[in-house]
């Protein structure tokens, strides 16, 4: 447990330092899937302490509790793998809409995060229903299934595609970045023999 949470707190600072050069928080969110994966990896078929559970079940929506409630009666690992990777410790209240929360001291997108994760557990439920209803329910249950799993692939594929304007746009200010620099090759050089031999006499503002 000491490793994981050793590790954890790496990928967490990793994903900060990437989120602040990025200036976005999509780096960020992208680092903590990574780490509810870790968390699914370790936990698979490992209960909760009634305290650890607690702690998690009291951060949540009544409505996502509900459904979290359906998901233990009809398969308890399944539950507590879901607990530990969708719901890590701090990851703030998802039932107050329209707020950021504050996920290890740091302020991530609350109504997004929040319909994401809504979606993941509605997805996990349905297919449970799928799998243990009757033949006479399966054809509505498989219905809502693929509508929900719809939503989903929208909203991940919106990630993406800010992802990848994102990463466009540092594309292009590294272009003038760069650009800039070879017209200014001869200045750069000359500032950097000052700062190199310590001689700042050409660099004050007087």
């Amino acid at each position: 447990m000491k490793k994981l949470i050793i590790l954890s707190a790496f990928l967490i600072a990793a994903g900060y330092l990437r989120a602040q050069n990025s200036g976005n928080a999509v780096a960020l969110g992208t680092t903590y899937r990574d780490l509810s994966e870790i968390y699914s990896v370790q936990a698979q078929g490992k209960e909760l302490s009634k305290q650890e559970e607690e702690k998690i079940l009291k951060t949540l929506s009544p409505e996502m509790k509900a459904k979290l409630d359906e998901i233990k009666k009809l398969d308890k690992n399944k539950y507590y793998q879901l607990l530990r990777s969708r719901f890590p410790y701090g990851w703030g209240n998802f039932g107050d809409d329209n707020k950021s929360v504050e996920v290890y001291g740091l302020a991530y997108s609350g109504e997004k995060e929040k319909k994401e994760k809504e979606l993941e557990i509605d997805v996990e439920l349905l297919a449970l229903k799928l799998k243990n209803g009757d033949s006479s329910s399966q054809q509505k249950i498989r219905t809502e299934l693929s509508g929900k799993l719809s939503e989903l692939f929208d909203i991940k594929e919106t990630q993406k595609q800010n992802e990848v304007q994102r990463l466009e746009k540092r594309i292009q200010e590294l272009k003038e970045s760069l650009q800039a620099r070879k017209q200014n090759k001869n200045e750069i050089i000359q500032r950097r023999i000052q700062e190199l031999i310590g001689d700042a006499r050409y660099l004050k503002w007087e």
